[in-house]
């Protein structure tokens, strides 16, 4: 594993970081809005140890259950130092302003109730999650208040570093540019989404940021990864796309090819997630035929507004992903919503028999039999670590 410097912090991190929170479904609204994961922390543990193994040291949460169960796999496994650990609120901005309390009072109540689920004293970056919901470049004492208050949090030793997350990587470079002092910036990056090559490299280039690149696979259609298009290889009209392709290590390898990423952090839901994308590093950047089989997933990919893509992922053994496909494709097949309670314990065993009850019916689609026939033809189940 090759490592970068995260930013102008004089630390160095893992040059592939492990996301993973696909596997925590969203529940709730607002403040109250939480994920849960439905891995036990003896198959997360097998997943984290075998990246911390391989060299991962940096490690990317968003809800605060995703930081609970990291903390607790992590106290499992007897790891803890040497980590990078971030955690985050998301929409930290717009909830501010839902909630019409004091910046000082809930940015300290959100990083100390981060630090209650992580169960160690500190973690070491904080995220201001997803503030491209509002409009905080426009609100300098919000912002201001907000980074004085993380300051005296990080004085206390409850956290290193600060950072921020945003969809919109233009929007990204605003704020960067206003607030120089934030250490960190994660946006979308990615072989089909460029949009980060442009303002968002220069502002990282002139503060010294890191710059953490999410959405990996995710190129276009929110929670459908890629990768799934694996499962379509061959099926008209996907001839162009090799099945065999390591599509998962040549998507990381062009973005770790840009010298302003500090670190990915693709989802690492399996063993097999955790090889892949861990032979990223080091690589060379995309040669020869390379960038023609990615070419041809991403084209893939828009192929009839997604639907394609969607049919794919119901394979995936993800909770979250399955939960995206089954959303767009009764929007797109003219089917009643999926009706599941995600917090439920039976949300796996529900949404697998959607996904088999959708399936079907794509199946009596012309434009579609062929590919849900063959996504049909495989486990549609949860399978283990």
């Amino acid at each position: 594993m090759q490592h970068r410097p995260y930013g102008r912090a004089g630390v160095q991190v893992s040059e592939i970081g492990l996301g993973g929170h696909q596997e925590g479904v969203e529940v709730g609204s607002g403040v109250a809005m939480s994920a849960r994961y439905y891995r036990t922390d003896q198959e997360r543990a097998r997943i984290v140890g075998r990246a911390i193994d391989a060299g991962v040291t940096y490690f990317d949460t968003t809800y605060g259950c995703e930081l609970a169960s990291l903390g607790r796999v992590l106290q499992l496994l007897g790891k803890r130092d040497g980590l990078f650990v971030s955690a985050m609120r998301v929409d930290f901005f717009s909830l501010l302003e839902k909630e019409g309390v004091s910046v000082r009072a809930y940015t300290r109540r959100e990083v100390e109730a981060r630090l209650r689920e992580f169960g160690f004293d500190a973690v070491d970056q904080f995220m201001l999650g997803a503030i491209d919901i509002t409009d905080p470049v426009s609100t300098p004492d919000i912002v201001g208040e907000a980074l004085d208050e993380l300051g005296r949090l990080r004085d206390e030793g409850k956290l290193r570093f600060v950072g921020f997350s945003c969809h919109r990587p233009d929007y990204a470079a605003r704020m960067l540019t206003a607030y120089p002092a934030f250490d960190a910036v994660m946006t979308p990056y990615n072989y089909a989404n460029l949009v980060a090559e442009g303002a968002l490299g220069d502002a990282v280039e002139a503060t010294g940021a890191a710059w953490i690149a999410m959405k990996n696979m995710v190129w276009e259609l929110y929670g459908l990864p890629v990768t799934a298009l694996r499962r379509v290889a061959g099926i008209p009209p996907f001839e162009a796309l090799d099945p065999t392709a390591p599509i998962a290590q040549l998507a990381l390898r062009y973005v770790l090819a840009n010298p302003h990423v500090t670190t990915c952090v693709p989802a690492m839901n399996s063993i097999t997630q955790v090889e892949e994308n861990v032979s990223a590093s080091g690589a060379q950047p995309l040669t020869g035929a390379e960038p023609a089989q990615l070419d041809a997933y991403a084209t893939a990919m828009k192929t009839g507004g997604g639907v394609p893509l969607a049919i794919a992922a119901l394979s995936i053994d993800n909770l979250r992903v399955r939960r995206y496909a089954l959303t767009l494709l009764a929007q797109e097949l003219g089917l009643d919503p999926v009706d599941i309670d995600w917090a439920a314990d039976n949300a796996e065993a529900a949404a697998a028999a959607a996904a088999v009850s959708v399936l079907h019916v794509a199946a009596q689609d012309d434009r579609w039999r062929e590919v849900a026939r063959s996504v049909a033809t495989g486990p549609i189940e949860r399978r283990r670590a």
